[in-house]
């Protein structure tokens, strides 16, 4: 059962003292933000002129004395308003938690002590739980290959129980030639976010001078990027080859006609490195994954989610007679939610979601799925009334979906969700940190998703 009031509670990391009054150097100032997710009502939370008591659960590994940053950002089922149904202005309210703390002790010895990290066995799934630590803090015999890119804030996202490694593009796409060679992937404009890096083979919003563009904040598709006659009649419901056969060489573009400077047949090659390049940024391409030609055909298609939308729906697009046009699929990436979020009812949610499932079956009978999560949604509103975005919201389509598609489709789960709720309480809300009122991502925390699955995918290599 889904609480009545939208409880938000961090649990964020005060101090590092030790207990001889010295400072951790690992964890100083990493501020670890614990967020606590779940909460069930004790008792019934329906009548408003009553108390409301919840449960809810948090597991602390990293040592230090935590506080409690709780707020309210709903009462009384507010935040499930659904079409046809007024959207309550946004609102927080502060939870006074002041005079409580919580002491994790320091055991050097454990696994998932910071400096033990190391020695942790790769990640192969894409949702382990983790946490944020400012890349400074990190030992300096840590070769940057061994964990992934830092977000715009200098921290890294480091799981518990498995280490991520920075997997290059080229790299991945050697792997992805032979393993999965034929994907299909399903998404909206966070799917095609999300492809950018692909698209460039790293090269999309890599450099910090271009961070403060639009489109590498959180614009899908600014207009100085594309041309007026693409941007008014975005997107349809068609295939775009991500990559076409006989492509020379790993990279992987886009197959947009209109895409202002790219051409659909370009043959460039992958380069080596550019020396002018930091080394371990995105694009970086390591000696012997330079000149090749394996590749991957990664073909995507546009939906809405369950949504029957602007000419597409997952009815009409995925159909046998439809999908035997393309090679077979060896893996099937699948993410959705957010329109649904924004302009369904859960319970046709529910419903389409089920058929949709057993669709996916019955067309892909021997492909591989991987379910990627809806964004994590927080501390704003969306633009217009139209738009039902909240963050409970989110986590109830995400939740019911993704055990759909584990339980039924055997599914892997990409967790896009479960990193960003962890970020400290200030990244997650509006201001210049995010200055869309959309549900995309900044272009640093792409990449880092991207990361998750690219390890998830080739990891399992013997």
């Amino acid at each position: 059962m889904w609480p009545a009031d939208g409880l938000m509670v961090d649990l964020v990391q005060k101090s590092s003292v030790l207990e001889d009054g010295t400072d951790d150097p690992l964890y100083k100032d990493a501020r670890v933000t614990v967020s606590v997710n779940n909460f069930y009502p004790q008792g019934s939370d329906r009548d408003p002129t009553k108390v409301h008591v919840y449960d809810g659960t948090a597991q602390l590994y990293d040592p230090g004395v935590y506080k409690i940053d709780a707020r309210l950002d709903s009462r009384n089922g507010q935040w499930n308003a659904e079409p046809g149904q007024p959207t309550p202005p946004y609102e927080e309210t502060q939870v006074n938690a002041e005079n409580i703390s919580i002491k994790v002790l320091r055991d050097p010895k454990h696994p998932t002590y910071l400096k033990k990290h190391q020695n942790l066995p790769l990640c192969q799934h894409g949702d382990s739980a983790g946490r944020w630590i400012p890349e400074k803090n990190l030992p300096r015999e840590w070769n940057p290959w061994n964990y992934v890119y830092p977000a715009e804030d200098g921290r890294v996202w480091l799981p518990y129980h498995c280490r991520l490694r920075r997997i290059s593009h080229a790299e991945f796409t050697f792997h992805m030639s032979y393993m999965y060679p034929s994907v299909h992937w399903y998404g909206d404009s966070n799917s095609r976010r999300t492809l950018r890096p692909f698209i460039s083979s790293g090269k999309w919003c890599h450099k910090s001078s271009d961070l403060s563009r639009l489109d590498c904040l959180c614009n899908d598709a600014p207009k100085d990027l594309f041309p007026d006659e693409w941007y008014s009649n975005m997107p349809v419901p068609h295939w775009y080859r991500i990559h076409t056969h006989g492509v020379n060489g790993s990279e992987i573009y886009m197959d947009l006609r209109q895409l202002k400077g790219t051409s659909p047949t370009d043959r460039r090659m992958i380069q080596e490195k550019d020396p002018s390049d930091e080394r371990y940024t995105p694009d970086f391409v390591p000696p012997g994954y330079g000149l090749r030609n394996d590749y991957f055909d990664l073909y995507y298609l546009f939906t809405r989610g369950t949504k029957d939308m602007y000419g597409s729906h997952w009815g009409r697009d995925i159909t046998s007679h439809k999908i035997r046009e393309y090679p077979e699929a060896s893996l099937v990436v699948f993410q959705m939610i957010t329109w649904d979020v924004a302009f369904g009812r859960f319970d046709e949610f529910v419903e389409q979601t089920a058929k949709l499932v057993k669709r996916l079956k019955q067309v892909y009978p021997k492909a591989s799925f991987v379910y990627r999560s809806g964004p994590y949604w927080c501390c704003r509103a969306a633009e217009g009334q139209d738009k039902k975005y909240s963050r409970l919201r989110f986590l109830a389509f995400d939740r019911h979906a993704r055990q759909v598609f584990q339980k039924q489709l055997n599914a892997r789960v990409w967790d896009v969700q479960g990193p960003a709720a962890q970020r400290a309480p200030e990244n997650k809300r509006l201001d210049d940190n995010m200055p869309c009122r959309s549900a995309h991502s900044r272009a640093e925390v792409i990449h880092i998703d991207n990361q998750i699955l690219m390890n998830a995918l080739i990891n399992q290599l013997p």
